[in-house]
């Protein structure tokens, strides 16, 4: 005979003091039964049959499994062969899977146990690659890429004649350009806000340290309208010439000269360069007569010949154009066209 129980009416006031009390039970017991999904119950096998059931995963796309059953590989057979291939390989799918902590974390366990390995080079190219798949928007942490580019170089020093170090020195050029967005994209806005001595750093920074990338030409143009901005006309006019002799056909090369060419142009002292100095310094004048100088004679006679002063002669001072005459030169003709670069320094 089936046992009956009393039905029990819990008034709407009960219930309510009893839902805060089972909510936490019931995460408690959904935690619990996630966790028992994962631990799969230990069971030892033979390491071929792991490391070919792996295998099959990663063919299926179910990384994560893979790399799971690659770690149990590593746990179940620590000795063998395929223990080693089995942490490469379980980096590899933690990288597939998008899981870049756990595929770093295995790649320097790779690198510090086995560091004469053949493959410890794929090892330094797949850790290059996961900071390098972290790149984000450069108004971000640019942290990954700082790290990426470590990697990278470290791939490049090590070795240079990998398979993968020509992909390396790619993927460095696309972080240093992202590295130098970066610094554009802070000049810019200390710029918008009228700190220009911070933007011009950071605008010097991209010229000096990335100079083979993409940005080097704005980053001139934004110093032009800097030292514009601060006075400094002499260094708006230098970095508008090395703008103008490097990137002659872009687009902020035109903007720049529409900038300075209603600048003043500088000012020429010119140097005499054959002027030769006094043999003989100056004395100072003594008192009375000047010495060599007429001396009035007296009265009923005539001065001596011999003390007639003689005449006097300006030193012998030649033209520029005679100068070069001399020497077998041309003198130096002023040219009607002479280009921006002329113009702008008044040459």
């Amino acid at each position: 005979m089936p046992l009956s129980f009393p039905r029990i009416a819990l008034s709407p006031r009960r219930l309510r003091r009893l839902v805060p009390l089972a909510a936490p039970l019931a995460l408690f017991a959904v935690a619990a039964c996630s966790s028992d999904e994962k631990e799969a119950p230990y069971i030892e096998r033979p390491v071929e049959q792991i490391y070919s059931e792996a295998g099959n995963a990663i063919d299926r796309g179910e990384y994560q499994k893979a790399a799971l059953l690659f770690g149990a590989v590593e746990q179940q057979h620590p000795y063998s062969t395929w223990a080693m291939r089995a942490e490469l390989m379980a980096a590899y799918a933690y990288y597939q899977a998008n899981k870049y902590e756990e595929a770093i974390g295995s790649l320097d366990r790779f690198i510090s146990l086995h560091p004469g390995n053949p493959n410890v080079a794929y090892a330094y190219y797949l850790k290059g690659l996961c900071y390098y798949e972290q790149i984000s928007d450069v108004r971000r942490d640019q942290t990954p890429t700082v790290q990426s580019l470590k990697a990278l170089e470290e791939v490049i020093r090590r070795f240079p004649t990998s398979p993968y170090a020509r992909d390396a020195k790619l993927k460095i050029d696309l972080t240093r350009d992202h590295l130098a967005g970066k610094e554009m994209d802070i000049g810019r806005y200390y710029q918008s806000v009228g700190l220009n001595l911070a933007a011009m750093k950071r605008f010097r920074q991209v010229v000096d340290q990335y100079q083979s990338t993409s940005h080097v030409p704005e980053a001139l143009h934004r110093l032009v309208e800097v030292y514009l901005s601060l006075g400094m006309l002499d260094e708006a006019r230098k970095a508008a010439a090395v703008l103008g002799y490097n990137y002659p056909g872009s687009d902020w090369y035109q903007n720049t000269y529409d900038l300075v060419k209603d600048l003043p142009k500088p000012r020429v002292i010119p140097v005499n360069l054959t002027a030769q100095p006094a043999d003989t310094p100056t004395a100072t004048p003594a008192a009375g007569p000047r010495a060599g100088a007429p001396v009035a004679a007296p009265e009923g006679q005539t001065a001596p010949a011999g003390d007639k002063p003689a005449d006097l002669k300006a030193p012998d001072q030649k033209t520029t154009d005679q100068k070069a005459d001399d020497k077998g030169e041309k003198p130096r003709q002023e040219s009607k066209d002479r280009g921006f670069l002329g113009w702008l320094f008044g040459d």
